[in-house]
């Protein structure tokens, strides 16, 4: 542009003008001497009207007035030289900018003066646009917030804390309810009468309609109350039933079966606790092996007591030492729970489906009992839990005919119970690998009956202590591989279908015979009346009957969908193709644009 003025003033034959007055940025001008300027425009105004058609040339005529006007030059009238007729009369007050450059005023303070009144006056005129810029960048960030939120995930430590107790819980819960299984003749001995199944079945039968309760208030009351209730009632029901031990019979029997009652409480809020402690607490890559470790301490109830029991109660007087066992951590873990479990959930969700909000009570019977594959497992599984339970509390009357000792039947447990172990977490690990829980759980059900059966038939005859071993640990590691994770109305209809196994193993008892008789170990003395010993055959047969239906239906008619599964990789899918979309709008907004200048590297 300053090349096409000297280029102008050379064709038209002007006086030659030093230019570089005008070169850099307006920041850059130099104060100017007032008349030099004046001289020039005058200059430049006559030249005009000698040439109008080139000065004409609105290209031209818009960069001359640019360069000598940046910003808004215009000239002023001086007082004195207007009277001598040396300049053209010029609105000084319309042009305030010439007038500062004359007496000596930086530029740039001069474009600050004009520009800042121009920038409120905008503002002033324009409120409905501010307002309205004001309300979408407000909207961009609440939008951003929300993302952020929604993409947000993490994981504690304490999730390891809470997981403990509650597995805590639920292996001093399951001691209480089958401490007296593997002595049960010395227990009946010391209440006075067959007491020792009585226990058992009370339990079961308090945690039925407890059970509802607990599945309403659980979703309204949250993990941590759930926690507490469990703990404190697990407690207190062992506390009454160690101090009915010092107390003389009738008393002490009915006074330790209120105890027995209160600690059942616990448990349907108990088996509850694994499951809801893995979804909220844990990442979907170790929910399965949390709610493992949480539902197996169950089974580990069982094993403790198989060993401990026979050894440490050899004749009724020791039952009182039994007691003490199963209430000092029972309470330990009450109090644990009061000290340690602050919250119900993170504050900030492990997974998306832990984000989610749960169904509520009527919903979620409504989903279970409207999904056919829910229905076959609920069948199944419930029956699962009642032929377990129901060995557990029988197992020393199955054995003791043939000759197989307290201690012998604890081993037998316990094996069970160390193959379940096994198996358990085998397969919580195989299913976290390969989803595959459906596969998973034919292939231990369908192996399980047929050792189930074998151990069953084998209990019959005397001195196969070395078939038996290996029989029942099989059938432990692949039973307990399918003992069912999700809880709730399972577990309370396998309740149901234990007590019925229970009444009915009993019911169809049969007189021990003759060659039996000579090799049974039930009672505790010649004159023992409270254990009488009973041929199991036909009760087993029953039962083998039962097992045998329930794998049947499970292979045929389980098919099952993966709705959670198929939850957690929508989210994430959406969460992946989110952060990509937000990848490429980044990238999109840092490419130069029409206006980013862009400097050549220095050689």
């Amino acid at each position: 542009m300053l090349e096409n003025i000297r280029a102008y003033m050379a064709a038209q034959e002007l006086d030659p003008v030093d230019t570089s007055m005008f070169t850099g940025r307006p920041s850059d001008y130099k104060p100017l001497d007032g008349e030099h300027l004046l001289s020039l425009l005058d200059n430049l105004d006559a030249k005009k009207q000698e040439h109008p058609d080139a000065m004409a040339d609105e290209a031209f005529d818009l960069e001359t007035k640019t360069a000598l006007a940046p910003p808004e030059v215009v000239t002023s009238v001086d007082p004195e030289a207007e009277a001598k007729g040396d300049q053209a009369p010029v609105d000084a007050q319309s042009s305030p900018n010439l007038k500062a450059m004359a007496e000596g005023k930086d530029a740039e303070a001069m474009q600050l003066e004009e520009v800042k009144p121009v920038v409120d006056e905008s503002k002033e005129e324009n409120p409905y646009k501010a307002c309205e810029r004001q309300a979408s960048i407000k909207s961009l960030k609440e939008g951003k917030e929300e993302e952020e939120d929604v993409m947000q995930l993490r994981v504690y430590r304490r999730r390891w804390l809470i997981l403990l107790i509650v597995a805590l819980l639920n292996n001093t819960n399951t001691i209480s309810w089958i401490a007296y299984a593997p002595v049960s003749n010395h227990v009946n001995t010391f209440f006075g009468g067959p007491w020792a199944g009585r226990f058992s079945l009370v339990y079961m039968a308090v945690t039925i309609p407890v059970g509802f309760v607990a599945m309403y208030l659980s979703g309204r009351l949250g993990l941590r109350s759930a926690i507490l209730i469990a703990g404190w009632a697990n407690g207190i029901g062992a506390f009454i039933r160690f101090a009915a031990s010092f107390l003389a019979n009738p008393s002490r029997v009915y006074v330790a079966l209120i105890g027995q009652g209160i600690a059942a409480i616990a448990y349907p809020f108990i088996m509850f606790l694994p499951t809801k402690v893995a979804g909220a607490w844990f990442p979907d890559t170790e929910r399965g092996l949390a709610t493992t470790i949480g539902v197996m301490a169950n089974p580990l109830g069982v094993f403790l007591p198989s060993l401990i029991s026979p050894a440490m109660v050899t004749q009724a007087s020791h039952v009182v030492y039994l007691n003490a066992f199963t209430f000092f951590p029972s309470i330990g873990a009450a109090i644990l729970a009061t000290l340690f479990v602050n919250r119900s959930e993170p504050k900030i969700p492990p997974t998306f489906s832990a984000a989610q909000k749960p169904m509520d009570f009527v919903s979620g019977m409504k989903a279970c009992f409207t999904n056919g594959p829910y229905l076959v497992l609920l069948f199944v599984m419930s029956g699962g839990i009642g032929m377990f339970n129901c060995l557990y509390t029988v197992l020393s009357e199955l054995l003791c005919p043939s000759g197989y000792s307290n201690t012998f039947a604890g081993i037998c447990s316990a094996l069970m119970i160390v193959g379940g172990l096994v198996g358990a977490t085998c397969s919580g690990i195989i299913v976290d690998r390969t989803k595959r829980y459906a596969e998973t759980i034919k292939i231990a059900m369908g192996v399980a009956v047929i050792f189930g059966l074998i151990f069953l038939q084998l209990t019959l005859r005397a001195d196969l202590k070395l078939w038996i071993i290996p029989t029942v640990l099989a059938f432990g590691i692949m039973g307990l591989a399918t003992y069912p994770t999700s809880t709730g109305l399972i577990v309370l209809v396998g309740q149901v279908q234990s007590i019925i196994y229970v009444m009915m193993m009993r019911k169809l008892y049969r007189p021990l015979g003759v060659d039996r008789e000579n090799v049974q170990v039930c009672r505790t003395s010649a004159t023992d009346l409270d254990n009488v010993p009973n041929d199991a055959t036909i009760s087993i047969m029953v039962f083998s009957a039962v097992a045998f239906v329930l794998a049947v239906v499970l292979i045929a008619f389980f098919r099952p969908i993966y709705r959670r599964m198929e939850a957690e990789n929508t989210n994430r899918a959406r969460g992946d193709k989110e952060k990509e979309l937000a990848l490429e709008e980044k990238k999109i907004h840092s490419l130069p644009d029409e206006n980013t200048v862009v400097k050549p590297l220095k050689e």
